[in-house]
């Protein structure tokens, strides 16, 4: 049997460097950042709006992690083709929240340019693992 005490968190979880030198996840915290940042503002009578685009937000990130862990191409295509939606998710989200007036435009208008970038960035990446991917 293996004693594991002597071994931290960080020794027996998987390596977040391939993350973060990955452009299109570094922006995709910037807009859950960013969401988070607004939702904290919104009044009551919001919450649907407000829990859809933290959810959408948190999915964007975690479905580029989740592709960016995959061995196989085609896996990865899939999770950003799955992160590419969420993250559109967020940018209805973000005008619905404009439309009522719990977002300003200003910000809203930043968080939409970078919902833009992912969107574009996941593309790129769609199209690489797809090219990877025989048949």
């Amino acid at each position: 049997m293996t004693d594991n005490r002597n071994f931290s968190a960080a020794s027996r979880s998987p390596s977040l460097a391939p993350l973060q030198r990955l452009d299109v996840y570094r922006v995709a915290v910037l807009l859950f950042a960013g969401v988070e940042r607004s939702a904290a503002s919104f009044p009551r009578g919001y919450g649907a709006i407000k829990d859809q685009l933290r959810r959408c937000a948190t999915a964007t990130v975690l479905n580029i992690a989740e592709g960016a862990g995959r061995w196989k191409a085609a896996d990865k295509a899939y999770r950003y083709t799955i992160a590419q939606a969420e993250c559109l998710e967020c940018a209805a989200a973000l005008e619905l929240a404009t439309i009522v007036e719990v977002i300003p435009r200003q910000t809203s208008d930043e968080l939409l340019s970078l919902a833009n970038r992912i969107g574009a960035m996941l593309t790129r990446l769609i199209q690489s693992q797809r090219a990877r991917t025989p048949g």
